[in-house]
């Protein structure tokens, strides 16, 4: 008995001095980059960046020296409403983990302090820029503007257009829509835009300086325009194919030449088919019939192996001559 009796204690401490010892949680990375944006006089908006495996952000005030929970988020913005005017406010924020996953909270972030502002809001946003534009056909064209700022916040914009000397808006749009399509225009004329714009309390810039495009006269054929993208000894062709014409333009192709060392090795838009040094790319279906002023983006890239690099060449559009831009 007294021999089983060590055997068994043996055991025991043999198996208490195994026992790994307890690893503490990795602490979850702080909040950072924490920011005051849109502060107004009785709202303002705190973002930050966060550890991607938080479940939730805590945000805290400081309130007369201390410190105080002002509420709990899943996400890396907080809009603040309520606020009063004139008042100094500062924030900080920490993370918690999703659970199971090994890691602990967070330290808190660097604070942020902000005032509001003392009344309501009368600073009107920075003059836009002049509008550009691109995408230009018969019929549309695309205008397009750098965003501008404000004091607290640009909340959209309204799009101008100078008819018969007097400036009418044709499109109010919000803050990130300054690309805007505008379409039923005439082949070969020229029109003005201009771009005004406001934040939420009603200020409105001064109006940009005007921008004027031209729209594309019409043609007897289609206009095709090629881009020859090189490094040897691959290769990449875009080609942009407008309808200029009056009408409706079906069954077109774009046909070019390349030598024989040259393979063709993907599309996009159509497909491309060969008979030796001729080949013909085919649009895919719904480029097959271009209404008046509307355009087609097809190409294609490929190889071209010794003895020399050559590239694709003398492109025509249902047989109207290429541009290469």
């Amino acid at each position: 008995m007294k021999k089983l009796s060590v055997l068994l204690v043996t055991a025991a401490a043999a198996l208490t001095v195994s026992a790994a010892p307890a690893h503490a949680d990795t602490p979850l990375t702080a909040p950072y980059n924490l920011q005051a944006l849109h502060v107004a006089d009785t709202s303002a908006d705190l973002d930050w960046l966060r550890d991607g495996f938080s479940a939730q952000e805590v945000v805290e005030r400081k309130v007369n020296g201390a410190w105080q929970e002002f509420t709990r988020t899943e996400t890396g913005f907080l809009p603040l409403t309520g606020l009063t005017r004139g008042t100094v406010y500062t924030f900080r924020i920490y993370s918690i983990p999703v659970a199971g996953l090994g890691y602990s909270n967070s330290a808190r972030s660097a604070p942020i302090t902000f005032t509001t502002l003392s009344g309501p809001d009368t600073v009107p946003p920075v003059k836009p820029a002049a509008p550009v534009f691109s995408s230009i056909t018969t019929t549309r064209a695309t205008v397009s503007w750098a965003q501008t700022t404000d004091n607290v916040q640009v909340t959209g914009y309204h799009l101008q257009q100078l008819i018969g000397g007097a400036w009418s808006t044709i499109r109010t749009v919000g803050p990130t829509e300054a690309f805007q399509t505008v379409t039923g225009l005439a082949a070969g004329t020229a029109y003005t835009f201009g771009v005004i714009a406001f934040d939420a309390r009603g200020n409105t810039s001064a109006r940009s300086e005007p921008g004027t495009v031209t729209t594309l006269a019409h043609t007897a054929g289609l206009t095709c325009r090629v881009q020859i993208i090189s490094y040897s000894p691959s290769f990449l062709v875009s080609t942009t194919i407008i309808n200029t014409t009056p009408a409706p333009v079906s069954g077109w192709t774009l046909q070019f030449t390349a030598a024989p060392t040259t393979t063709i090795t993907g599309s996009f838009g159509g497909s491309v088919t060969r008979n030796g040094t001729a080949l013909t790319q085919t649009p895919a279906v719904y480029y097959t019939t271009l209404a008046p002023g509307s355009q087609a983006g097809i190409g294609f890239n490929g190889t071209s192996t010794a003895p020399v690099f050559t590239l694709p060449s003398s492109f025509t559009a249902a047989g109207t001559p290429c541009q290469l831009v």
